[in-house]
């Protein structure tokens, strides 16, 4: 309420325009929703209890536990916690975001329900059998959770969903079951690596189709007749090899189809999405290309090497180049200010103190986390945004004032200046205000956001300099603990200090000086050469005289 009424009398003032800066909100309460460990067993409980209640209600009268609830409820919950315990082991940084616990839990439990539905179909329009594991969709619950958590995510899927799955149907199918929905899983996971454009999505869907016919061949299932056999048994086997195919294609149809939906309802942006979002036509990026060029093709080169490093460590390149096209949008507030817009003209920090110039160049941090918040982009941009400066000191303009300070400490001595003239210098007043990077994409875009202004001071780059000049950068960075948060190894620095260097060199070579050729540079040769030929014909004359 105060601070409301401060505000409106510093604008009737003229001190404030009266915007407000977007932000991010946090409280404690989204704090224990995203990552509390009371949610998580809320969600393992309530995962118990609908796959149990499932199992029960579902499984034919042959299944392994049909008719005793106890036994069902029992081993759903020790399967459940081997989850846990394995999950919990293998890949801890997704275990505690109750995020992903719910989108594993949904998908292996909608796994579950769709294989009953197949079930249902085959017995119903194909009762004569021959169709029971060839329909099934195996690929539902390693595609989405290899899309959008990762591959060794959609191996859980594949594990877990098999046992549960296997749980549903009869005693003697039950072992077929687990190695048609393993294997078939397995040979998803693998086709969908890496996966940018959903048309190859539909294709993996179809190859796992195939595989799955091989399967049921080697085990069986489909029974390949003898070469005097009767039309009527070849068509029975073209009709199983399609549905298999058909139902795998429909399947990865089906995941790409409700996949933009499942990433906003859970925050999550596949390789796709990111694709998507790569488009220079974005209007921020149009309008820095007009007010900032500079900018603009800092953040150019800024993707260009923080996309091969990304390559190099196995991260992810394609959102690496997204968020390097945005980090720095809050330079358009005030492109000026900035050393890549000012060109050779007048620079304007020339007239202003250091600590007003560093918090103009502070500001953009800020300014392009409320640009992005006011223009809805991916919450991974903000946080890159955010983050691609960590709490770095700016030593500039921290040089400059220690310089003013000297330089005014000396003339108190001199008798020239009054001791509360002398300026305190905090370097906490030239650092930015953080957080430091998070992942492994925000580190390299900050290292390659350093790399690349440093490179440009650089005069007649040779391979030596730019290796020093990266060498320099990753030290000062690792001594002042801007990566201290980034899950970077030695071996990935190493690599991506490699890449850095490797992609400079390609784009900062000496060219070859080409010679110019003067204005009448011809005509001495004209002259040579008619000179020439006239020596020639003396020759002839004297030959022919001799002879």
């Amino acid at each position: 309420m105060f601070h409301f009424l401060s505000q409106k009398r510093l604008q009737s003032r003229g001190f404030s325009s009266g915007q407000k800066r977007r932000k991010v909100t946090e409280n404690p309460l989204s704090e224990m929703l995203r990552s509390g460990w009371q949610i998580c067993g809320l969600l393992f409980l309530l995962f118990v209890a609908l796959v149990s209640f499932w199992i029960v209600l579902s499984s034919s009268g042959e299944a392994i536990f049909a008719g005793n609830a106890l036994q069902t409820i029992v081993v759903v919950t020790v399967i459940s916690a081997t989850l846990m315990v394995h999950w919990h082991v293998s890949l801890p940084h997704t275990f505690h975001q109750n995020s992903r616990v719910t989108l594993m839990l949904s998908v292996i439990l909608t796994q579950l329900m769709l294989v009953k539905l197949s079930e249902y179909v085959a017995t119903t329009f194909a009762p004569e059998g021959g169709f029971r594991f060839l329909v099934e969709p195996y690929l539902f619950a390693p595609i989405v959770m290899s899309l959008l958590v990762g591959r060794r995510h959609g191996t859980f899927a594949v594990v877990y969903a098999s046992l549960f799955g296997g749980m549903t149907v009869a005693k003697d199918e039950a072992f077929l079951f687990v190695i048609f929905s393993m294997i078939s899983g397995f040979v998803a996971i693998y086709l969908t690596n890496k996966v940018r454009r959903r048309s190859r999505l539909v294709m993996a869907g179809a190859y796992s189709g195939l595989a799955c016919v091989l399967l049921a061949l080697v085990l069986g299932q489909i029974q390949w007749p003898g070469f005097g056999a009767e039309m009527t048994e070849w068509e029975m086997v073209g009709k199983q090899a399609l549905s298999a195919i058909m139902v795998s294609t429909l399947t990865a149809i089906l995941v790409s189809g409700v996949l933009p939906l499942i990433e906003l309802t859970f925050r999550i942006t596949t390789e796709v999405s990111w694709i998507e979002m790569a488009d220079l036509n974005h209007p921020l990026l149009k309008k820095m290309t007009m007010e900032a060029p500079g900018t603009y093709h800092h953040s150019l080169v800024v993707a260009t090497l923080a996309e091969t490093a990304a390559e190099a460590i196995g991260a992810n390149a394609v959102m690496c180049r997204v968020c390097s096209y945005f980090h720095d949008i809050g330079k358009m507030k005030k492109p000026a200010y900035f050393v890549e817009n000012i060109g050779d003209g007048h620079n304007p920090h020339d007239d202003l103190t250091p600590n007003m110039s560093a918090l103009i160049v502070m500001a953009h941090v800020k300014d392009g986390v409320d640009m992005a918040i006011k223009h809805k982009l991916n919450p991974e941009i903000v946080n890159v945004i955010q983050e691609h400066h960590g709490t770095s000191l700016i030593r500039f303009f921290y040089h400059r004032a220690l310089k003013q300070r000297d330089e005014i400490q000396k003339e108190f001595e001199e008798g020239n200046a009054h001791e509360e003239d002398i300026p305190e210098v905090k370097q906490e007043s030239f650092r930015y205000g953080g957080p430091k990077p998070r992942t492994r994409e925000s580190a390299i875009i900050s290292l390659a956001d350093s790399v690349e202004s440093a490179s440009r001071s650089l005069q007649k780059p040779t391979p030596k300099k730019i290796d020093e000049l990266i060498d320099d950068i990753f030290r000062d960075r690792l001594n002042d603990g801007q990566l201290d948060m980034a899950a970077l190894t030695l071996s990935d620095l190493a690599v991506i200090k490699e890449s850095f260097a490797k992609t400079l060199r390609s784009m900062m070579h000496t060219r070859i000086e080409y010679p110019k050729i003067e204005e009448g540079a011809e005509k001495p040769k004209s002259k040579t050469k008619a000179k020439t030929k006239k020596l020639i014909e003396q020759k002839k004359q004297e030959s022919a005289s001799a002879g």
